[in-house]
């Protein structure tokens, strides 16, 4: 039973020991995706025996070319360049033909100045017309310019508008893919612990047997291993939560099994709270697709005031008709001069009206812009503190880790108990579960300051973000 009791006791504290040193650090990008793209050997916490490992880039790759979102807001683009060319429509000459072939009579009844009677008859006749016309409008004194600036802008409003869905489905994906990158890593530390659980187990019921321990370090053991049991299980659910969330933020719905690879920017913040300002405000999308929205509320003022100014259109028509062939024609061509005199009042509210827009807009405009001034410093500021819980973290599991053992070394010579040592394994679990969570806050909070920004997208050139700030 002594032999027993020392092997068993060996293999506690080596295994204690095996644990607080093999918790695998994170890649780097450049080591978590074979270079041939060949499927990974397994896919960590998913239940799945194989997986392709998935990258950041190629998930943001997979999102813009699948995510609806982004072709509803390219639809919408082409959408507002069609309204430039219906403004634009207005400088050209429209050119409108009819014919007709009609059955009729040709009874004639009284007329004032021809009180005479022509017998009816039932007697009917063909009836044959043909007809073009021809229709230009002249001046129409800034209707049909502000019409085409005014499309322009929104359609400039709607690239913006574009833009805008791409920050948010860049950011909604990177979100996604770090708290996939989260719930793997902390299916790994429930993995290192529940198997160091067992072994306490195994250990605290030998230990029993052996008369050198009591009934509560196995009750012990196996409270704590029912309970991480349960982390388990809950762990893997969120997993397949979140796994389910970056299958949306991709545009996807059914997939093979992959894992995301292990990806953490780095902590180094070196922007002040003015630059983040200054580049937000210039880089903003939506703050530009209101600067255009303005503009173009200004050329709808324009328009409902020229309203109250008279249009000049030219209409010419040729005509063929006759009862027989060949058919008799006729010509005709006239100008137009309309002139508005009172319509009840439309003119004038419809000035009123656009005006209002044109404040509202500009109104909207200024509450964006102290909304993006408020949402970037929070953001610098959260980011700041994921930097210092990061560091923390990894002090706390450094402590840990040394706290393991010394738990081991007590518990050999034996003046430690397994208490002590559970405890400690317990406080290790804890440290690297903070740390894997302050990773993926800190990487989140990056990714929503980009955002904020406007910055996580180069739209100048049409390229996915590298990762980190510029």
């Amino acid at each position: 039973m002594a032999k027993l009791f020392v092997i068993l006791t060996f293999l506690f504290s080596f295994s204690l020991g095996y644990t607080g040193a093999s918790y695998p650090a994170p890649l780097p990008p450049e080591q978590a995706v074979p270079a041939s793209g060949e499927p990974s050997s397994r896919i960590v916490g998913a239940g799945e025996p194989t997986g392709y490992v998935l990258t950041l880039p190629n998930a943001l790759s997979i999102a813009l070319r699948s995510q609806p979102q982004l072709g509803a807001a390219k639809a919408g683009v082409t959408s507002a360049k069609a309204g430039i060319g219906i403004a634009q429509s207005q400088y050209y000459p429209t050119l409108a033909g009819s014919s007709a072939y009609t059955r009729e009579t040709g009874n004639f009844g009284p007329q004032p100045g021809f009180p005479f009677t022509i017998p009816e008859s039932p007697v009917s006749y063909d009836f044959y017309q043909a007809s073009l016309t021809l229709t230009q409008t002249l001046f129409a004194f800034g209707r049909r310019r502000s019409q085409v600036a005014q499309n322009r802008a929104l359609y400039k409003a709607s690239h913006q508008g574009a833009a805008k869905t791409v920050t948010d489905v860049v950011f909604g994906v990177e979100k996604a893919y770090f708290s996939v990158l989260k719930d793997q890593e902390l299916l790994e530390v429930d993995r290192l612990t529940l198997a160091d659980y067992r072994l306490q187990l195994r250990v605290a019921k030998a230990r029993y047997n052996d008369g050198v321990a009591n009934a509560y370090d196995v009750l012990n053991a196996r409270v704590n291993l029912s309970n991480m049991i349960l982390t388990q299980v809950q762990d893997k659910n969120q997993f397949h939560v979140d796994e389910l969330s970056l299958n949306r933020a991709m545009g996807v719905v059914g997939h093979a099994p992959y894992r995301v690879a292990p990806y953490h920017p780095g902590i180094s913040i070196t922007y002040t709270p003015e630059q983040v300002v200054a580049i937000a405000i210039s880089h903003r999308p939506d703050l530009k697709q209101l600067d255009q929205q303005t503009v173009a509320q200004k050329q709808a003022v324009r328009f409902n005031q020229a309203q109250f100014m008279p249009t000049v259109q030219t209409v010419g028509a040729y005509s063929l008709d006759s009862e027989f062939f060949p058919l008799v024609y006729n010509w005709s061509i006239a100008t137009t001069v309309s002139i508005p005199i009172f319509n009840g009042f439309l003119n004038v509210e419809q000035v009123r009206q656009s005006r209002a827009q044109l404040k509202q807009v500009r109104f909207q405009r200024e509450d964006l812009r102290q909304g993006v001034i408020q949402s970037v410093l929070s953001d610098l500021y959260t980011l700041r503190t994921a930097e210092q819980k990061i560091r923390d973290a990894q002090t706390l599991v450094d402590q840990a880790m040394q706290n393991v053992d010394l738990a081991e070394t007590q518990f050999r010579v034996g003046t430690g108990t397994t208490v002590a040592v559970t405890q400690t394994e317990r406080d290790l679990a804890k440290a690297r579960s903070d740390l894997v969570q302050a990773q993926a806050d800190f990487a989140i909070s990056l990714a929503q300051l980009k955002r904020d920004m406007g910055i996580n997208y180069d739209f100048d050139h049409g390229s996915l973000p590298t990762g980190g700030l510029p």
